[in-house]
C-alpha cells in the first residue's frame, strides 16, 4: 500500500454534468442522481481502479457551498468545499480567482485521490491559461485538453473545459476518463450502493487484511416533503451520516458491528446509533449530524475515530 489512509498530508485540508469536449467515455459527479448514478457513483467513475489502495474523497461542491452558508456551525468542517485552493485563501488571503483562473462558483463537484485532486464544472480555459502562464507553467497539448508543468514543481495540472486536475502523486486522474475504474470494482460500487445520493463521502481505502476489507462514511440530505420543478424532493438541510462497510466474511461482519457497538452506549459520542449487518453482509451504521465536535459532517475525517477503529482489524 502506497501511503496509509489517514496520512495525506491534503487530507485534513480538503476532507473538508456531462463531460464536455475536454473529456469522453464517462458521466462527471456534480447534482442529483440521475441515469448515469448518483454523484459519488459518477465521481467513482472518474479514478483508476489501480488507486483503490488509496483515500478518496468526494464532495458536491454545489450543495456544500450552500449548507455552508446557510448554516456554518454546523457545516464548518466543509468550508473548503474539497478545493485545495479555496482552502488555501483562507490562510493566505490571496484570490483564487486571480492566482488560478477559477473559483468555487465555476466548480460543480471535486474528487481527491490521495493527493491528487480532480474538479469538474465549467471552465474558462483562457482564465486558466492565462493564470498558469503568470505562475511561470508550460502548456503541452494532451487528448482532450491542456496540461501544464513547471521546472522544479512537483504537482502538473490539466485542464478542459469541464475538468481541472492537479497531479502531485501520479495516481491516474486526468481529463479523460480512466479505461477501469473503481466503480467497476464490486467492493467500492457495493459500499456506494449502500450510501446512497450523498453530498459528501470519504473511502479509506481498500484492504485485504483486515475484517473491514473497504468502507465509506457519507452524508445525506433529509427530505421536507416539498417539491422543486420537475417532481424531485427539496431537501430540508437536516444532515445525516451513514458508514458502511463491506466485511471481508459473514463472521468477520459479525466482528466489526461488535466493535462498532463499543462507541453506541449511553456516554459515547454515538449514543443510541444502529449497528446492522444487512443480508448482504455489509455493515451499517447511522447518526444524525450535530454542531459539536466530532459530529460536524465530516469529523471522522479529522478525528479518524472510527476509521481508527476499524483499521485496528
Amino acid at each position: 500500500m502506497r501511503i496509509s489512509r489517514l496520512s495525506r498530508p491534503l487530507l485534513a485540508v480538503l476532507l473538508t454534468g456531462t463531460l464536455g469536449a475536454g473529456a469522453a467515455g464517462c458521466s462527471l459527479p456534480g447534482g442529483d442522481g440521475g441515469a448515469d448514478g448518483t454523484g459519488l457513483e459518477r465521481a467513482l467513475d472518474t479514478v483508476p481502479a489501480s488507486a483503490a489502495d488509496q483515500a478518496v474523497t468526494y464532495r458536491d461542491v454545489r450543495k456544500v457551498r450552500r449548507l455552508v452558508a446557510e448554516d456554518p456551525s454546523l457545516y464548518r468542517g466543509l468550508d473548503g468545499f474539497g478545493i485545495l485552493e479555496v482552502a488555501q485563501s483562507g490562510y493566505t488571503g490571496k484570490d483564487v480567482g486571480a492566482d488560478w483562473g477559477f473559483d468555487e462558483k465555476d466548480v460543480t463537484a471535486s474528487v481527491q485521490v490521495g493527493e491528487d485532486s480532480l474538479l469538474t464544472g465549467d471552465f474558462d480555459t483562457s482564465a486558466v491559461g492565462r493564470a498558469m502562464n503568470r505562475q511561470g507553467f508550460g502548456a503541452t497539448g494532451i487528448d482532450g485538453g491542456t496540461r501544464f508543468e513547471k521546472r522544479g514543481e512537483d504537482v502538473a495540472y490539466e485542464v478542459s473545459g469541464s475538468v481541472r486536475v492537479a497531479d502531485r502523486s501520479q495516481s491516474g486522474l486526468g481529463v479523460s476518463a480512466p479505461a477501469k475504474s473503481l466503480r467497476d470494482d464490486a467492493a467500492y460500487a457495493a459500499v456506494a450502493d449502500c450510501l446512497g445520493d450523498v453530498y459528501e463521502a470519504t473511502y479509506y481505502a481498500k484492504r485485504d487484511d483486515a475484517d473491514a476489507e473497504l468502507f465509506a462514511i457519507g452524508g445525506r440530505l433529509a427530505k421536507d416533503g416539498g417539491t422543486r420543478k420537475g417532481g424531485t424532493s427539496t431537501e430540508n438541510g437536516t444532515s445525516t451520516e451513514k458508514l458502511c462497510v463491506r466485511a471481508a466474511s459473514p463472521e468477520a461482519a459479525d466482528r466489526v458491528a461488535e466493535t462498532l457497538r463499543t462507541k453506541t452506549g449511553p456516554d459515547a459520542r454515538y449514543a443510541s446509533s444502529k449497528v446492522r449487518v444487512t443480508e448482504d453482509g455489509m455493515v451499517t451504521m447511522a447518526w444524525r449530524n450535530q454542531p459539536r465536535s466530532g459530529l460536524r459532517p465530516a469529523d471522522n475525517d479529522r478525528t479518524g475515530e472510527l476509521p481508527n477503529l476499524l483499521n485496528r482489524g
